[in-house]
């Protein structure tokens, strides 16, 4: 009788062992819904690459023609401008206009291709020795044009002498992008720029009098895809974005100070690095 309650107490024992091997397998095999949402985010993360891949191709396509064209366009200006009274001012006027366009058009085709570049990890920076001061002086008069069309007068107070170690596309890039939202948002009032060294810092400071940016707005701007409520002047919402990402590459970072109706301070720090 024992022989036969040892064998059934094994034989249950051996189920249990079973069973409780069957409930491990089981809570590791992933159930229906988890195995369909990681299918949803693979099949996501496959979109979002061929998305920032045809980004890319798109930019280098919609830029690359544009090239000749500004150039042909640059030509002509140059031309018109040496025979101020042969050239009836309507052309000229017409020729600035369509080289304004032209920039412009290249700008935001050179903005996709930042945002591919940067989603896919595949930003790269090129420091060298530059004038720093030199440089935003040549950035900032190269906008001038630009902030008189929309009634901006700029201010610049940069210190001399400011050199270092730094991506001078980047650096370009960084300071066209906040003294152009600065012109787009500045209301027609004028706009200070501003560059100063401090021991092993260099602080760029683009102030404005226009709308000014909400507390809630200041906090989501440099997201990606994102612009200040009620913005009515187009764009990608991306500037201050890849401002951001470039100014974090560079290892420094940027803020900003605003009220509603009282204008903006965008602020860069970065490292003044001399090797």
């Amino acid at each position: 009788m024992r022989a036969v309650s040892d064998q059934v107490y094994g034989e249950g024992q051996t189920d249990r062992q079973c069973s409780a091997a069957e409930a491990d397998r089981n809570r590791r095999r992933p159930t229906s819904r988890e195995a369909a949402l990681e299918a949803g985010l693979a099949e996501a993360k496959a979109q979002l690459r061929a998305r920032d891949e045809f980004l890319a191709i798109a930019a280098h396509e919609l830029r690359n023609p544009m090239t000749p064209i500004a150039a042909w366009v640059e030509l002509m200006m140059t031309q018109a401008r040496r025979r101020p009274g042969r050239i009836p001012a309507e052309i000229l006027r017409g020729l600035e206009r369509l080289e304004y366009l032209i920039d412009a058009y290249i700008r935001r085709a050179t903005t996709l291709l930042d945002v591919s570049r940067i989603s896919t990890g595949h930003l790269q920076l090129s420091p060298g020795k530059i004038d720093l001061s030199s440089l935003v002086r040549e950035t900032v008069s190269a906008m001038i044009p630009a902030a008189q069309t929309a009634g901006c007068a700029i201010s610049l107070a940069v210190q001399d002498g400011v050199s270092g170690s730094f991506d001078r596309t980047a650096i370009e890039q960084v300071i066209e992008n906040i003294v152009s939202n600065a012109i787009r948002y500045g209301a027609g009032q004028p706009i200070n720029v501003a560059l100063t060294a401090n021991g092993n810092t260099v602080r760029l400071a683009v102030s404005d009098q226009g709308i000014g940016i909400s507390d809630t707005d200041q906090a989501r701007i440099f997201d990606q895809f994102q612009r200040a409520e009620g913005n009515t002047t187009g764009g990608f919402g991306v500037g201050l974005w890849i401002t951001r990402q470039l100014v974090l590459a560079m290892e420094g970072n940027i803020s900003v100070t605003s009220k509603l109706g009282a204008g903006s301070t965008f602020i860069v720090a970065l490292p003044l690095k001399t090797d």
